[in-house]
């Protein structure tokens, strides 16, 4: 019985991940979506963003989610960008929910990706120096280290993710700490983007404020943990 179940698991892993891949391959509208959504952001073209985003019409809410979860994929390709972006166009308010819809879901699936096929395959998306970085925080801090990394923008996003889900924190604290964690950085770059002033030392200063804000979770980890996770007392 064990056996059989082990193989459908397997059977299915892999289904899920031909599925994906034909879709990108026989799909021409999915290919296109990937593509060009990609080398927008890889340019940092603003404007050639909106513009993408704003060609799917009424759909325009669900293209920037689905662009957010894709980029979480795919290496090199910052997410800050989408979020200045959504909130140019939809203003801070709806930016703000959107980019942080999208990149809990992006999260989730990378989080899924290292869970179900394990670091052989992780290690294809992320390079082996930054996994064992993140392997040794998590050791040390468990699910804390997702908490805090989430609040701290220049830590990339998709190798806390990845690197997750290699450990053995459960789904729903990972879902619970990114979906919190993020929120902060989030709204300040989405007030950022509506303005749209692009200002180097607006974007410094909001990073700045926003590593010290981790810093201030980091020495109270221990209390926000018992908070938020209901972890005992030993």
């Amino acid at each position: 019985m064990a056996e059989r179940t082990a193989k459908a698991v397997y059977i299915l892993k892999f289904g899920v991940l031909g599925l994906v891949v034909a879709s990108y391959y026989l799909f021409p509208p999915v290919h296109d979506f990937v593509i060009n959504g990609a080398s927008y952001l890889k340019d940092r073209d603003f404007e050639g963003l909106r513009r993408f985003i704003l060609a799917y019409g009424i759909w325009a809410p669900l293209t920037s989610i689905l662009l957010m979860s894709v980029q979480s994929l795919l290496p090199f390709l910052p997410g800050i960008f989408l979020t200045i972006t959504n909130a140019w166009i939809f203003g801070w308010q709806f930016g703000s929910f959107y980019s942080w819809l999208g990149a809990l879901l992006g999260a989730v699936l990378d989080f899924a990706v290292a869970r179900w096929y394990g670091r052989p395959v992780v290690r294809k998306l992320v390079r082996e120096k930054y996994l064992v970085i993140t392997d040794r925080f998590f050791v040390r801090y468990g699910v804390m280290a997702v908490l805090i990394t989430r609040l701290t923008p220049i830590v990339p996003f998709k190798v806390v993710s990845y690197g997750a889900g290699l450990t053995t924190i459960s789904t729903g604290q990972f879902i619970l700490a990114t979906g919190i964690g993020q929120i902060p950085a989030i709204i300040v770059y989405s007030i950022l983007g509506q303005n749209i002033t692009h200002s180097i030392c607006a974007a410094i200063t909001a990073t700045s404020l926003l590593i010290l804000f981790a810093v201030f979770v980091y020495f109270y980890r221990d209390s926000i943990e018992h908070l938020l996770f209901c972890k005992k007392d030993s």
